[in-house]
């Protein structure tokens, strides 16, 4: 007899299934292993016990936990065909914790060695991965943070046991957590950071003389390089240029609607669906994928402050609305006249009078309101498609009423939610389809990303296993 673990397992990477073929002909054990259609299965021989035991020891030590693994099924199948060779393309991962025990072992031949490269998933030593970055524990406006000390995680942030676990995973992504730590804040002047764990054979050795020099924590120019968000027990990739998340095939010509048919695959939606793509560097759009092919049927047109600004001023609701805020708020003003290149949220970010002009200062700021339940922002359509002029005139009217800025940018991003949510209603009653994805780099906000989970969840709104949502 042997046992059969079924292991589902959300990227076609081979890294994972081949760090166990690696411990089968380690510790002796006759087995295999194969990867096809999101899954790992191994079949191990169930009769030595002794190389079950060392399997299990090495599993336990050694095997690290990754982005993309799921659910596992164990069951008792007959022994047959249980010799494999698996092996592994090299990928821009972690050192496994093998090869970080032996890199900071005083007593290992690897000890600070510079040019180590972890063989132990199958993998041929053919490639390097050049981390090129300064670490440095002085702040400089825009920097990520390096986990120094795992131990002392929990004093520096507050964060769910699911994003420690991916923070430590095999793949080391960055992601933005909040700082719990006084002297940090300060240092930093931010509550939330872009945070990750030591990546490289680099950044690890730089940590560890960060730590024997009692140093809480580095800096490091920002890396998007693997972007991920947990929200509500979802862990779900933003942007991934590391190439560990799926590969997207060519089913269209059109990026976007490309992704949006990987996903829609992988989700199993072959009669049709219907996404929602929320992309700071792509736009708004909706597109609807059925017998007949793949379109889009909305598509946010351009936002061009000039524009917008000009047609306020000719609005016969909204023309007293302009001089009213530029006499409360005149360098708000000046700001946006002169900076007409501006776009949607580097324009928010403005009016807000935030530092940073870009989507991430607004999505920090509406990290920071903790209540329940935002203001009516107008994020509706108008002849034109959107209709920026009252979304734009929604946020000025609430500020001139002097909310304060982490409810508004709360409701900004609950809005932009609450309007998805509206149109794919709408798109389901026109075309009859009741599949939805959502994807985009606007996901990474947890108040978006929570406000389609909650007031979309009889939809089964689905957020990819595997794909990133975003380039």
């Amino acid at each position: 007899m042997a046992i059969k673990q079924v292991i589902k397992y959300r990227s076609d990477s081979k890294y994972f299934a081949g760090f166990l073929q690696s411990m089968i002909k380690e510790s002796g054990i006759v087995g295999s292993v194969s990867q096809a259609d999101d899954s790992i299965v191994m079949r191990l021989n169930d009769t030595d016990e002794k190389a079950i035991a060392d399997f299990s020891q090495l599993s336990n030590k050694y095997l690290a936990h990754s982005l993309f693994l799921g659910e596992i099924e164990t069951i008792q199948v007959d022994s047959e065909s249980l010799e494999s060779d698996f092996k592994s393309p090299t990928y821009n991962i972690s050192a496994c914790p093998r090869c970080l025990e032996r890199l900071t072992d005083p007593a290992s031949e690897d000890y600070l060695n510079d040019s180590l490269k972890c063989t132990h998933y199958s993998n041929e030593e053919n490639e390097d991965f050049l981390d090129s970055n300064y670490y440095s524990p002085h702040y400089s406006e825009g920097s990520d943070l390096l986990v120094v000390d795992p131990s002392n995680i929990n004093n520096l942030f507050i964060m769910t046991e699911d994003e420690i676990k991916a923070l430590f995973s095999i793949e080391k992504p960055t992601l933005k957590v909040t700082i719990k730590d006084e002297v940090l804040k300060e240092l930093t002047g931010k509550i939330f950071i872009n945070i990750k764990s030591p990546y490289s054979v680099k950044s690890n050795l730089v940590a560890l003389n960060a730590r024997e020099s009692e140093v809480e924590y580095l800096f490091f120019q920002r890396s998007d390089d693997l972007k991920v968000v947990v929200v509500q027990k979802n862990t779900t990739v933003i942007r991934d240029s590391r190439g560990v998340s799926k590969k997207l095939k060519e089913l269209d010509s059109d990026k976007t609607i490309n992704r949006f048919l990987n996903i829609a695959q992988e989700a199993g939606f072959e009669k049709g669906s219907i996404a929602a793509s929320l992309s700071t560097r792509d736009g708004i759009s909706f597109i609807v994928s059925n017998e007949t092919g793949a379109k889009k049927v909305i598509t946010f047109q351009d936002f061009i402050l000039k524009d917008v600004l000009e047609l306020m001023s000719k609005d016969e609701n909204k023309s007293k609305l302009l001089p009213n805020f530029e006499k409360k708020f005149p360098s708000v003003m000046k700001e946006l006249r002169e900076n007409d290149e501006y776009g949607l949220f580097e324009t928010i970010s403005s009016i807000l009078e935030l530092k940073e002009k870009n989507f991430e200062s607004v999505s920090d700021k509406s990290l920071e309101f903790h209540g329940n339940g935002g203001l009516k922002i107008d994020a509706n359509y108008g002849d034109e498609g959107f209709d920026y002029v009252s979304f734009i005139g929604s946020i000025m009217s609430f500020k001139l009423a002097d909310t304060d800025e982490h409810y508004l940018a709360y409701s900004i991003f609950e809005a932009l939610g609450d309007m998805a949510i509206s149109t794919l209603g709408q798109l389901k009653t026109k075309f009859k389809i009741d599949k939805f994805v959502m994807m985009g780099d606007m996901f990474e906000n947890s108040v978006l990303y929570s406000r389609i989970l909650s007031k979309f969840q009889l939809s089964n709104p689905y957020f990819s296993k595997g794909f990133a949502l975003d380039e």
